[in-house]
């Protein structure tokens, strides 16, 4: 793909233009627990081509007194000033579209208030001058900096201007509730070797301090050429040395601009907390830090960072081109070692979701979409997409941990770093499931890595059709994973299935908008064949609730075949009626069915079809004594013949026993904490010769019989020597 023009750029961004559902500013951006069910707002899914920018933002935080390109908005009365470059006058009122101001300088000598407007006049250029802004709105009443008119963004070209030594477009030093959009930014290439950003909001010096609401939208940086990693399109920094004041930001919002050709970085945030040992805030100078539907494009040194960040959510970003990767050939441009497109550092209880990277380079190392640098924990990367880049997909650094990597979808990253992922010595633990590693011909990167931490792949795809083999070390687990190609057979996986996935069009995909390449086909081995995961998440790539019954492999979660309810019992007519019992004393009482004696050797009581032959159980079973021990019957064909899943508080287990001829034997078992006193959910799937179980949702165990027997029977509850309560029993099929 050639190098785009400004005009194809802005084509690239333009679906982030379009309104979708909305975030409250303020509100819900710190709930996201990487733990948890995550953090998922607005649609699932962003339109797109092959390397476009595909995100269509959610609706605006705005306000505002007009209607201009910045949105319409409504808040608190104050003034609205006009700026026309070619028409207007300094010594102009400045408050109507005829009497406008002609300078940049002219607004920067004015002390803004609440609910103050600058607006700028659509197809104005203002070269070799730049916007210094002062004064602070207030909540309900922020300033706003937007455009007037019909016809072209209005243009900033800063040039080679400078104070103290750094160039920007827009700077917001030491102020709050102050939003800004519709504009676009430059400087082009110039001789002086210096800082410059295109829009900086800065905390510096004596009026540092706590800021809140700055909000950056609809604006076209590009072509800014800065010295260092400090610059770059949307730069945020918290500027001091240990003696000085320290500032912090909350409600920031950066959403829907597009920044292009642009040395350093194109959006970050940084507090110099991280380099000093007196402030207190390098964990989370950002708190409710949004970053949506931007796309980032020929970037020098990384796509989009978050430093010291608490619980920001990042999403519906696109970055292509990432790592020296502008046109320029300025001298003073940094030498780039390592570069990510989309990541974070210092920062705790990240959501990272719906983005997609193309193209990031590898240079000396790095080159990665997705990276848990260091000091990160409790963070997630979900429902992601990334293509072609060259350090594989997945970077954890050292000083990490409790992160998660979950229903992301890889296409051909080429691995050139150490493989799919790179994990650095030191890092904690990573649960990494769900996701879908596709890999063509020709690639020989590791499809796994390992660390000094614990890490666990559960339910992933992973189509090697390169090289690559699997690590393989006592640090790391392999579980329900689907594997096809080359070297499927290394992992030691307990429950491995290799085999194709049948995909809907493996390789075929091009970004977030075409992604449904990675569909499962009817009949996959990939459907229902996976296994629960603690907290998985809302939803799968595509937007389907989890679980459709058991869990499938993959980032598709397929929707759940037709079940038909054989038996259904919540016990809340107050009677037993349909069940017969053998030894005990069994009851209804608060609406659930109770055993109570301890003194029978076995108690038990079923109900159905002696005809029921492939079916699920499920019920709420409640251990009524210490050391007691209790479960489900399956296919009970008589006294002496039936399957029992039981938990048992004495061994701290979920077990499988088969009783044939009178015999009872212990056939399956799995480590479960149980407590007397409080309700499980047990389930059992009987399907040929197969059992299944499972304990509040996660499989526990299966077992299969050298022969199916017996073939098919009633369900149940049983316990020995034990008191024990059931409700809300269930019996579906298939």
């Amino acid at each position: 793909m050639g190098l785009p023009n400004a005009s194809a750029v802005l084509a690239l961004a333009a679906a982030l233009l379009l309104p979708q559902p909305a975030h409250a500013a303020g509100t819900g951006h710190t709930t996201a627990h990487a733990t948890g069910t995550g953090h998922v707002t607005g649609t699932a899914h962003m339109a797109g081509t092959a390397y476009g920018a595909g995100a269509a933002r959610t609706a605006s935080h705005t306000s505002g007194p007009a209607s201009s390109a910045y949105g319409t908005v409504r808040r608190a009365a104050g003034t609205t000033y006009y700026v026309d470059a070619a028409g207007g006058s300094d010594g102009a009122a400045g408050t109507s579209p005829s009497a406008a101001w002609k300078t940049l300088g002219k607004v920067n000598a004015q002390t803004f208030g609440p609910g103050d407007s600058v607006l700028l006049k659509s197809g104005g250029v203002w070269t070799g001058q730049y916007l210094d802004l002062r004064g602070s709105g207030a909540a309900g009443a922020p300033i706003v900096l937007g455009a007037y008119g019909t016809g072209a963004r209005p243009r900033i070209d800063f040039a080679d201007t400078a104070v103290d030594g750094e160039g920007f477009g827009v700077r917001l030093k030491n102020v709050s509730y102050w939003e800004i959009g519709g504009l676009e930014i430059t400087s082009g290439e110039q001789p002086t070797d210096r800082r410059r950003s295109g829009v900086l909001v800065v905390g510096e010096g004596a009026g540092a301090g706590d800021f809140t609401h700055i909000h950056v939208r609809n604006t076209y940086v590009h072509d800014v050429f800065g010295t260092d990693r400090r610059t770059g399109g949307i730069n945020f920094h918290a500027r001091g040395t240990s003696t000085g004041p320290e500032s912090t930001w909350t409600d920031v919002l950066i959403e829907g601009n597009t920044v292009d050709n642009v040395a350093d970085t194109g959006i970050q945030t940084m507090t110099d907390a991280l380099l000093n040992t007196t402030w207190a805030h390098d964990l989370d100078a950002f708190r409710d830090l949004v970053i949506r539907g931007n796309t980032v494009t020929r970037i020098h040194r990384d796509g989009i960072l978050v430093r010291s960040g608490l619980a920001p959510l990042v999403e519906r970003n696109t970055t292509d081109r990432i790592g020296e990767s502008t046109t320029s050939s300025l001298p003073y441009l940094d030498d780039i070692a390592v570069v990510a497109a989309q990541w974070m550092y210092a920062t705790t209880d990240a959501v990272f979701q719906f983005n997609q990277a193309f193209r990031t380079r590898k240079l000396d190392g790095d080159g990665q979409p997705w990276d848990f640098d260091q000091r990160v924990y409790r963070s997630v990367y979900q429902y992601n997409y990334s293509q072609d880049n060259e350090g594989g997909t997945l970077l954890v650094m050292d000083q990490t941990d409790d992160n998660v990597f979950r229903y992301n979808i890889s296409q051909n990253d080429l691995d050139r770093s150490v493989g799919v992922f790179h994990l650095v010595s030191g890092s904690g633990d990573l649960k990494v499931h769900n996701n879908v590693f596709y890999r063509s011909a020709g690639q020989t990167g590791q499809m796994t890595g390992t660390s000094t931490g614990k890490v666990a792949y559960t339910n992933n795809i992973f189509v090697n059709q390169g090289s690559g083999a699997y690590s393989i070390s006592g640090n790391v687990t392999y579980d329900h994973n689907l594997y096809s190609g080359t070297n499927a057979n290394q992992p030691n996986d307990p429950h491995r299935i290799v085999a194709s996935p049948l995909f809907v069009a493996p390789g075929g995909a091009s970004g977030l908008a075409s992604a449904g390449a990675y569909r499962l086909q009817p009949g996959s081995p990939g459907i229902d064949s996976g296994v629960a995961v603690p907290s998985p998440g809302a939803q799968d790539f595509f937007g389907t609730a989890l679980y459709q019954g058991s869990p499938d492999r993959g980032a598709h979660e397929s929707a759940a075949a037709p079940v038909t309810t054989l038996l259904s019992d919540d016990f809340g007519d107050g009677d037993a009626a349909g069940w017969a019992s053998t030894g005990g004393s069994w009851s209804v009482a608060n609406g659930a069915y109770s055993q109570t004696s301890t003194a029978a050797a076995e108690s038990l009581s079923v109900t159905g079809s002696a005809a029921w032959a492939d079916y699920t159980v499920q019920g709420r079973v409640r251990l009524d004594n210490a050391s007691a021990n209790a479960g489900l019957v399956l296919r009970y064909a008589d006294p002496a013949n039936f399957y029992l899943f039981r938990l048992n508080d004495g061994t701290d287990t979920a077990d499988l026993y088969r009783k044939a001829n009178g015999t009872l034997t212990r056939v399956a078992g799995a480590s479960v904490p149980i407590v007397p006193g409080v309700f499980r959910t047990l389930r059992a799937t009987v399907s040929g010769s197969t059992v299944t179980g499972f304990v509040d949702g996660s499989q526990v165990l299966t077992w299969t019989a050298p022969a199916t027997e017996p073939t098919t029977g009633k369900v149940g509850l049983r316990m020995h020597s034990s008191a024990a309560t059931l409700d809300d029993l269930r019996v579906t099929t298939p």
